[in-house]
């Protein structure tokens, strides 16, 4: 068992996380390891939910295995035979680190965040939008990363809404880590067969911060930002709820009615913008540049 640190929380892990820092004191996050048989099939699959209740979330992933979420507090891992350890480290920090803070309650987004004049600043899209290479490129620029992959949002005793520090690592794909100064001939993939890498921030974010705006990526011709109403900010967002990912089902068991106050509260505290853009890594000086400078405007 080792002790890591991610989200405000200490996690006590038989599974190595070395993509967390180390963590010290009394855990609150339990992962271990349970070699049961699993039901995830022989065979690459999505991630699924096999079954959901308020307390318990099982997770299965074909030819990694399952994931037992219970209480927000306990991740049981059940590994397929042939599954290797990076997989399953992807599973435990991806999806089931999503599900178990949906089951503490708090706002969690498939997305990605720095800091910018100790604000946090937030990436939304579909895959392959560049959520994580807009931060990156931020980042490149002496902004804080405070999370990638997963934007988890807790509320202070004056409902504002924080955004908690998770790992100090992103993920590129290889043409986003060239275009960041990467090399994909040393960096470390995230999992074997997959054109995807772990890149360490130089400079992240140790403790949780205002959360500012959350920026929904999309296609277009020319740069341009637009302010949301509250109802587009709202159909805008509601997809990259991590809870989402597993359908309507999953959120009906799981207290949806919770996830969707908090939403509401969030956007009463927050800007959503929608940032259109012609897709090319050759832009992203000056995209970076343009969301600087939008920030700024809005402090002022």
């Amino acid at each position: 068992m080792s002790f890591y640190s991610a989200y405000g929380c200490v996690l006590k892990s038989a599974l190595p996380l070395p993509e967390l820092l180390v963590g010290q004191g009394k855990a609150d996050i339990f992962i271990e390891i349970d070699h049961r048989e699993c039901i995830a099939s022989h065979e690459p699959s999505p991630i699924l939910c096999a079954s959901a209740s308020l307390n318990r979330v099982h997770l299965t992933w074909g030819a990694v295995g399952d994931l037992l979420i219970e209480e927000g507090h306990q991740i049981i891992v059940l590994p397929h035979p042939d599954a290797d350890e990076d997989a399953l480290r992807l599973f435990v920090l991806g999806a089931g680190m999503g599900v178990l803070f949906h089951q503490r309650g708090l706002l969690v987004f498939h997305a990605s965040g720095v800091v910018i004049h100790d604000r946090i600043v937030g990436f939304i899209g579909a895959k392959g939008w560049g959520k994580s290479t807009t931060a990156a490129a931020l980042h490149q620029r002496g902004h804080a990363l405070i999370s990638d992959e997963l934007l988890v949002v807790r509320f202070d005793d004056r409902d504002q809404p924080l955004v908690m520090p998770g790992s100090p690592q992103m993920r590129l794909w290889s043409d986003a880590l060239v275009s960041t100064g990467g090399d994909p001939d040393t960096a470390l993939r995230v999992r074997s067969g997959v054109d995807k890498f772990n890149v360490n921030a130089a400079n992240i974010a140790v403790e949780a911060l205002p959360f500012h705006s959350l920026y929904l990526l999309d296609a277009g011709e020319e740069f341009a930002i637009q302010s949301l109403t509250t109802s587009e900010a709202f159909f805008g967002v509601v997809p990259h709820l991590y809870g989402c990912r597993f359908g309507i089902q999953f959120l009906n068991s799981t207290d949806v009615s919770r996830t969707f106050q908090n939403l509401s509260l969030l956007l009463k505290k927050i800007t959503v913008k929608r940032l259109s853009r012609p897709w090319s890594l050759n832009q992203l000086p000056a995209i970076s540049q343009r969301i600087e400078q939008d920030i700024l405007h809005e402090l002022q």
